[in-house]
């Protein structure tokens, strides 16, 4: 860490207590990804020895509340009101409101952006593939609009539980103390690993696991009841919205991951499943003028490295009009 730098500094910044040239350094010295987990682990030591300093804001509603209560029930009764005037008419409120206004935004702040500090979150954009490694050496790759949040201290060493919104593919190492790996996400559902590669997908149209290597347990939330599903290499489980799972075995695993390359494996995929596809890695919106035409299907292996080598391939394959309109995207016959 730069010398300038210290705990007692960034402490004092916490405070509000630093010049501007101090801030300015500080806010250089942040910039490094090799400073900011530091940044991060100091703010939060800082946060817990001074917990007075986080505003109680369901407190004050509360109070505010029961103060308009009393002044609906008798309106026209100023007592309290005055009283409280002449008691401490030759104070100045000013400073006090404004301290109190500071650490109310202040608590906002960090009511909003606890899991900003607390969480190291990977995100891909629409038409975007990342890969990545984890501090347990594990390797992930996400898909388009998608991400994955981990703990910002002790991955690897308390557990290794990641949360996951999207698609992404994993390759989890295995560790001496036979540690889990476990995959949480919105869906009622999450993946519990030993050592493996797998594929998770976690939309709003439904959910996939893919298992190529390895074991795991997939533990679906079914009402007030957990469901154990063990995996061997090979299985698909699709689960609906219902949370109901269906099993199946396939003999290619890496077809559902063909998306790290860019790559897009079609086994009579309809177009109705193709406008999914669009609309969850790319962002746009999908106009169909005739219905019939979702029923079209496609086969076979493509590449495209963005929307348009996507939109000019299915367009050469169904022999249909495809037009694309600001975010949104047209197809006739």
């Amino acid at each position: 860490m730069n010398a300038k730098i210290t705990k007692e500094l960034l402490f004092n910044h916490f405070m509000g207590q630093t010049s501007a040239m101090q801030k300015q350094m500080i806010d250089e010295w942040v910039l490094d990804k090799a400073n900011e987990e530091l940044f991060y682990r100091y703010l939060e030591e800082y946060e817990n020895l001074h917990a007075e300093y986080i505003a109680n804001i369901d407190g004050a509603v509360d109070k505010y509340y029961d103060f308009l209560e009393q002044y609906k029930n008798n309106p026209h009764n100023n007592t309290v009101l005055t009283a409280t005037t002449k008691q401490t008419k030759k104070l100045d409120w000013k400073p006090w409101i404004a301290a109190a206004s500071v650490l109310f935004v202040v608590g906002l702040s960090l009511f909003f952006s606890r899991n900003i500090w607390k969480y190291q979150t990977f995100k891909t954009d629409f038409g975007e593939t990342k890969s990545f490694q984890l501090p347990d050496g594990s390797s992930v790759t996400l898909n388009a609009n998608s991400s994955l949040k981990i703990p910002r201290w002790g991955f690897g060493e308390d557990s290794r539980i990641v949360l996951l919104e999207g698609e992404a593919s994993f390759s989890v190492k295995h560790t001496q103390n036979h540690q889990k790996f476990i995959v949480q996400t919105a869906k009622s559902f999450d993946v519990e690993v030993l050592g493996t590669e797998f594929t998770v997908f976690a939309r709003e149209r439904g959910s996939k696991v893919v298992l190529s290597k390895g074991k795991v347990r997939l533990n679906l939330q079914v009402g007030d009841s957990t469901q154990k599903i063990l995996m061997k290499p090979g299985d698909l489980i699709t689960i609906d919205n219902r949370n109901i799972a269906k099993k199946e075995t396939t003999t290619q695993p890496e077809i559902h991951e063909a998306w790290r390359g860019h790559r897009y494996i079609f086994e009579q995929t309809s177009l109705q499943e193709i406008t999914y596809l669009l609309s969850e890695n790319y962002g746009v919106n999908v106009e169909v003028t005739n219905k019939e035409l979702l029923g079209l299907t496609v086969s076979g292996t493509f590449t495209a490295n963005n929307l348009d080598e996507f939109l000019e391939l299915i367009q050469g394959v169904l022999d249909l009009q495809i037009t694309h309109k600001e975010n949104t995207i047209f197809i006739t016959q």
